[in-house]
């Protein structure tokens, strides 16, 4: 499958996906979300590109309003997503990036998080032909970067304790 299919295929998905996982007051906005969204696959799909690997103008449009209502509206769906469905095309792929906590058990919980992330991407869900392995990929990682961005939270507070600050990030190699 190419790179351009695989892209649609996996934006199609992760509409499917946001209209059963998203959390919104107004539902309007969750079907917009995912319109834009699916408008984006469909682009991908129908619009020709100057240069291999180029997403379309169309495609690049609703992808930047997809992720200004995931960024402006709280989801509960993290917009690090949307970079997830498009790697296949843009070579990107979101990262989890060490929290630099000064806690054990915080730096234990970070690091935990990002080798399950690692195992996602790294056991090829992602690239799946089965609708339900690619589907729960996608929601696997949305879930994986809320609990990071909770964590993140955690830490920053932690992190400006009394007692915590100056203290050098843990590394949990040398222990």
């Amino acid at each position: 499958m190419s790179a351009y299919l695989t892209t649609a295929r996996r934006l199609m998905t992760l509409a499917t996906v946001i209209r059963g996982r998203a959390h919104y007051p107004k539902r309007y906005m969750i079907e917009t979300l995912a319109g834009v969204i699916e408008d984006a696959a469909i682009a991908i799909q129908s619009f020709p590109v100057d240069e291999p690997g180029q997403l379309p103008e169309a495609a690049t449009a609703s992808l930047h309003e997809a992720t200004t209502l995931l960024t402006q509206h709280d989801f509960m769906i993290p917009a690090a997503i949307i970079g997830y469905a498009t790697a296949p095309l843009t070579g990107v792929t979101p990262k989890l990036e060490p929290l630099r906590t000064v806690s054990v058990q915080l730096a234990r919980q970070d690091a935990d998080l990002r080798a399950r992330r690692m195992a996602l991407i790294e056991h090829g869900h992602l690239g799946s032909r089965d609708e339900d392995v690619l589907t729960a990929a996608l929601t696997g990682l949305i879930v994986l970067h809320r609990q990071h961005e909770r964590l993140a939270a955690a830490v920053a507070v932690d992190n400006d304790l009394p007692d915590n600050r100056g203290k050098a990030p843990v590394d949990l190699a040398t222990l």
